[in-house]
């Protein structure tokens, strides 16, 4: 390997402030949000659905309905355990 001899200078603030998160929670924030995104996304596929079978005048299904309910419900579920668990990986500034 060479090695090579460079001179440097580097200037910079007094002060330099780093936020710490807890990788684990900030990870299982990530997952809950995944987890989000499919359900909002299966939720407008059956949207859809409803909609084109409401404009061609034909019958919605109650299961459509259902399961309609169901990824709405999934996507509030995890929208919130996301923020909850996104807060808990954020750090706890304490005075003093």
């Amino acid at each position: 390997m060479a090695k090579i001899d460079v001179r440097t200078q580097v200037e910079g603030p007094d002060e330099i402030k780093i936020n710490l998160v807890r990788e684990d929670y900030l990870d299982t924030s990530h997952t809950y949000r995944i987890f989000f995104e499919i359900c909002l996304t299966i939720g407008a596929a059956i949207l859809g659905d409803i909609i084109a079978r409401i404009s061609d005048d034909k019958k919605v299904l109650l299961l459509n309905w259902f399961f309609l309910a169901t990824m709405f419900i999934g996507c509030i579920a995890f929208l919130f355990l996301a923020a909850k668990n996104y807060k808990k990986a954020k750090s706890q500034t304490t005075s003093g």
